[in-house]
């Protein structure tokens, strides 16, 4: 059994971040009865507190809105990886998202403001570090950090082909042309808002943006220490994907 097939592989997807994007790619990579999708196991919803034991033998990777930690479910290795984005960027790509789609639970928002959302919603308050920190546990960045210094790879939306291109290295991923899907069409650019907004997102995110700093770096000391000629296949990678 190759190692794909023996470590479970954990996909901590935090909304907004681009992950629906390499979702579509992640899911390529197994089949139905071996992969754990938002609650949707072998074409049926089961939470993870409804899975028997054949199920959890049989699956091997695991993608969800989740907080770090669902490997305690499973007694199997286990490989998490995740992508982050700039709070500025991730809170309005919500924001917008929420407002033009009709998601059960979200009604109570479609009428505020940008900046009603940001003081009421939780979900734009520190939500990479709270979920990186796990279910129960406080939001912390040094905790938050460790987690993302044992994921084998930590991403970041605005390198998202250099992203990919480790992923693909790293647990030996096949086809991954991929096409964005899932984007926020009609939404203000970080460029377009008042410094006063932008402030104010800041400060309900000020450990989001500690921690997204240290994942971008954690990215480039890996992409740095790509060879010469992977270097280049990258480089080949991201030029061809411009001209999609």
């Amino acid at each position: 059994m190759n190692r794909k097939k023996k470590d479970l592989i954990i996909f901590l997807h935090i909304p907004k971040t681009g992950g629906t994007t390499l979702n579509s790619i992640f899911t390529r990579q197994y089949t139905v009865k071996e992969f754990h999708n938002h609650d949707l196991f072998d074409r049926k919803v089961i939470p993870f507190s409804e899975l028997n034991e054949d199920h959890k033998r049989r699956i091997h990777a695991i993608s969800g809105h989740h907080f770090y930690g669902v490997h305690e479910f499973f007694n199997k290795p286990y490989r998490y990886f995740t992508m982050l984005r700039h709070p500025v960027d991730r809170v309005l790509s919500l924001y917008y998202f929420l407002r033009e789609n009709n998601y059960p639970g979200y009604e109570w928002m479609k009428e505020m403001t940008l900046e009603e959302f940001i003081e009421a919603s939780p979900e734009a308050h520190n939500n990479q570090t709270t979920l990186l920190c796990g279910y129960l546990t406080n939001p912390d960045v040094e905790l938050a950090k460790e987690r993302l210094k044992s994921f084998d790879i930590v991403g970041v939306t605005e390198l998202f082909d250099e992203s990919l291109y480790l992923l693909k290295k790293t647990f030996k991923w096949k086809n991954i042309d991929y096409r964005r899907v899932n984007i926020t069409k009609f939404r203000l650019k970080k460029e377009e808002l008042p410094e006063e907004t932008i402030k104010l997102i800041e400060k309900y995110n000020e450990m989001d943006l500690e921690v997204y700093l240290y994942a971008k770096e954690l990215l480039l000391n890996k992409l740095d220490n790509l060879s010469a000629k992977e270097k280049l296949r990258l480089q080949q990678f991201i030029v061809k994907n411009k001209k999609q």
